[in-house]
């Protein structure tokens, strides 16, 4: 089984953007191909679902004020009831003290006790109104209150509406915009999850690095091209028994192939095996031991070079460097003759891993 390390470069540019700018919500390209693809569908949805959330807090309000507006009216009725039960009860009690008594003293006394009812009766039935007031004030205010936030609710719907969703459309619309931004990354993180996963389809204990990236101390001086190399960066950095291979993908278009001003995979891929070959078979590298010994001499460490289009190639061939589509990859890759062994292709990938930055 392949052994697979490291995290595909284009991926790490994508999720450091998304962080610096404070997007959390995509764990995926494919995240963010389906935000893209609904953004227009998610304002909708968002301009929906905040309409119905607030509708039905409108609709939460209206039941609360009803029930309240029971509460006040079933208290209000009890009040009233109550008070007239008193009155009607005094009233009773004072007209039964209107009947004559057996002496004059109780006479007395009745008048002046039925003078007192009659005065409380009287002030019982001029503070009706205020006693009633007075018992259904809380009820009252706590209405009225409700009432007010719906009438408010439903005056200035459209004005909530729009500052609840306000935020919302912000924050879709700075993620559209950075991740419309990203997308040429996008689409190279894409072509270069294909070719991982195509690659992790080889058979054999192979070992793959993404993101191989070196930097040197002191710069390597290609002669023929009158270059200094600081460093390379290499997409996928894979060892096989056939051979180590430099794999860059490009996720082109045919339009895009015929454009000048972008980089030559081919430069590209050429200056990186450049490097790597001096850096590999240079008389200081610990790799010297690995490789068996041939009886006709030191072995050299093998490096091919392969520009893998996702989708189209062009005709034309070029020197030291194989173009082939995804689907021919690991066709072109099987049918070479095996160079190393086993141990040696674990080595060179430990080694590989172990110098990379």
């Amino acid at each position: 089984m392949i052994n697979v390390h490291g995290q595909i470069e284009s991926l790490k540019r994508i999720r450091a953007t998304l962080d610096q700018e404070g997007i959390t919500r995509f764990n995926s390209v494919s995240d963010i191909n389906n935000f893209l693809k609904n953004y227009a569908f998610e304002k909708e949805e968002t301009l929906f679902n905040t309409e119905r959330q607030f509708d039905l807090e409108l609709e939460t309000l209206e039941i609360k004020a009803l029930n309240l507006q029971k509460d006040y009216e079933a208290i209000k009725t009890k009040v009233e009831a109550n008070l007239n039960t008193r009155i009607s009860h005094l009233k009773s009690k004072s007209k039964g003290l209107s009947k004559p008594a057996k002496n004059a003293v109780r006479e007395l006394l009745n008048w002046y006790q039925q003078q007192i009812l009659l005065g409380y009766t009287f002030i019982l039935e001029k503070s009706v109104k205020h006693v009633i007031r007075h018992k259904t004030n809380p009820y009252q205010k706590r209405l009225d209150s409700i009432l007010k936030k719906v009438d408010e609710y439903k005056a200035n719907r459209q004005n909530f509406i729009s500052e609840r969703c306000e935020s919302k459309f912000l924050e879709l619309e700075h993620a559209k915009a950075v991740t419309t931004d990203l997308y040429p990354i996008i689409a190279g993180a894409i072509g270069e999850q294909k070719v991982a996963k195509e690659l992790e389809k080889l058979p054999g204990s192979y070992v793959l690095i993404h993101d191989f990236s070196l930097a040197f101390d002191s710069p390597l001086y290609n002669k023929r091209e009158n270059d200094r190399i600081f460093s390379i960066q290499i997409d996928h950095l894979l060892v096989t028994k056939a051979g180590i291979f430099i794999i860059e993908t490009k996720n082109w278009s045919k339009k895009s192939m015929e454009q000048n001003d972008l980089r030559s995979p081919v430069k590209q891929i050429q200056r990186a095996n450049f490097a790597l070959y001096v850096l590999l078979n240079g008389s200081k590298t610990s790799l010297s031991g690995v490789l068996k010994r041939h009886h006709w001499g030191q072995r050299a460490l093998t490096i091919r070079n392969i520009v893998v289009m996702v989708h189209h190639r062009p005709r034309v061939k070029f020197k030291y460097v194989t173009i082939k589509t995804l689907k021919e990859l690991n066709g072109y890759i099987n049918h070479l003759e095996p160079l190393f062994d086993d141990d040696e292709v674990k080595c060179i990938g430990e080694y590989l891993i172990n110098i990379k930055n």
